[in-house]
């Protein structure tokens, strides 16, 4: 019987499969929906290699038995690690980038680069993630429901006890039942959001959609919390230009964003000035290439969204479409666990390429790339890298960042919404 999901659904669900405690197979998994895996960032030698370490190559595709369960495996093996597959079979050109560093490009406008922070910049990355970009007035994904103090992560490393009220409390009696009613009214009812692309909307067409919105809608069944499960509770801050994830669109009614990060922009400016653009689109039709050559002089993020993932968590396979410009690079950056990213085309129907990115990792995704379909449907358990474990000279901020990320991982991600010299209506 032919599978009715397209095939990037159905590499999902292989890889996210937790019905027993086999990890899935990252090996051999049917090409009808999923190429080969890559890991461009894998150590030379398998004991260096956590990946392997944890045992994600220990299996291979099993095509799953009407009726019987998969096999539960309590001591995992680590079986040998395949060669990487033949890149130019795979369609992945290397391009040698400006610093002398390799890139890979693994899909139209798509460069991955292995290891393009080092133990230190990692750290450092994780720190701001955690301790900087968490503070107002970034917006974070509680903020709806908790009334979160501005020093959280000071408190995560000093007191982590500390308790967080949520926002219900702060109502009366009345607006609280008038509250609950609606609620109780809507439920159910939500719309399914149009997510044109905003680049074909225009900026008057999202103010005009966003002019009637008024927020999520607290939680009236939230509970008091403390300062540690709330601080892994958080799922995303926000950065420069404000995220509305309810109407999937920028909040313009503002002249000017929230600052963006400047050492991050600086980051995220030179890997975009590191790579031979002409390079990555020798072989693209010109009328679906970009104009690439003024991204290293005029190249400036402004908006981003710091994801941050607890082992289980996922994100299913969807589009950026909210920036004005969808063609400038969107530079992506993995901390902490590795994780298996999906990478595919504009078509769910096409199998998708998977991705193991591990700390310290960076891919940029431009051009028609930026309307392909990706995911993350797995994050490694058990892949962190040594250089975050604890040491005994870890500084009280630094011991508190590796508490945090010892069973977690965090993606920065930076993008540029208006292109240059875009004159703003009035």
């Amino acid at each position: 019987m032919t599978n009715a999901h397209p095939a990037f659904r159905q590499a999902e669900k292989h890889f996210k499969n937790r019905a027993t405690q086999a990890l899935p197979a990252l090996r051999d998994v049917p090409s009808t929906f999923c190429r080969p895996v890559l890991d461009f960032s894998r150590p030379d030698a398998c004991e260096d290699d956590e990946v392997w370490r944890a045992g994600w190559w220990g299996r291979v595709y099993e095509p799953p038995v009407a009726g019987r369960r998969p096999r539960k495996a309590k001591d995992r093996v680590r079986g040998e690690r395949p060669p990487l597959p033949n890149l130019e079979e795979e369609g992945v050109q290397v391009v040698a980038l400006e610093d002398g560093r390799t890139g890979y490009v693994v899909a139209e406008g798509c460069v991955s680069i292995p290891r393009y922070y080092d133990a230190g910049a990692q750290e450092a990355l994780l720190t701001a993630s955690l301790a900087e970009f968490t503070r107002p007035p970034n917006p974070l994904s509680l903020d709806t429901h908790y009334a979160l103090p501005e020093n959280m992560f000071e408190l995560y490393t000093s007191a982590p006890d500390t308790p967080v009220l949520p926002r219900h409390l702060e109502l009366d009696e009345a607006e609280r039942a008038a509250r609950a009613e609606e609620a109780q009214r809507t439920a159910g009812t939500r719309p399914l959001i149009d997510t044109a692309p905003a680049f074909t909307m225009g900026i008057d067409e999202v103010k005009r959609r966003n002019a009637s919105w008024t927020g999520d809608a607290m939680s009236l069944r939230a509970s008091t919390k403390s300062v540690e499960t709330l601080m892994r509770e958080i799922r995303w801050a926000n950065l420069g230009w404000v995220y509305q994830w309810s109407t999937k669109s920028y909040d313009f009614s503002t002249d000017t964003p929230i600052p963006f990060p400047p050492e991050l922009a600086a980051q995220c400016r030179e890997v975009v000035e590191i790579v031979p653009w002409d390079k990555v689109y020798a072989s693209v039709k010109a009328e679906d290439t970009p104009d690439f050559g003024a991204w290293a002089r005029d190249y400036e993020p402004d908006t981003g969204i710091v994801n941050f993932y607890q082992l289980n968590d996922t994100l299913m396979a969807h589009v950026d479409r909210s920036e004005l410009d969808n063609s400038r690079p969107l530079v992506s950056i993995s901390l902490g666990h590795a994780a298996l990213f999906l990478l595919g085309s504009g078509d769910r129907a096409d199998p998708p390429r998977p991705l193991i990115l591990r700390s310290g990792d960076v891919l940029i995704m431009s051009g028609r790339g930026r309307q392909a379909y990706h995911g993350v449907p797995r994050i490694l358990e058990d892949s962190l890298p040594a250089h975050l474990y604890p040491r005994e000279n870890d500084s009280l901020t630094l011991a508190a960042v590796k508490r945090w990320i010892s069973t977690a991982r965090i993606n920065v991600n930076a993008r540029q919404v208006f292109p240059p010299g875009f004159k703003r209506p009035a």
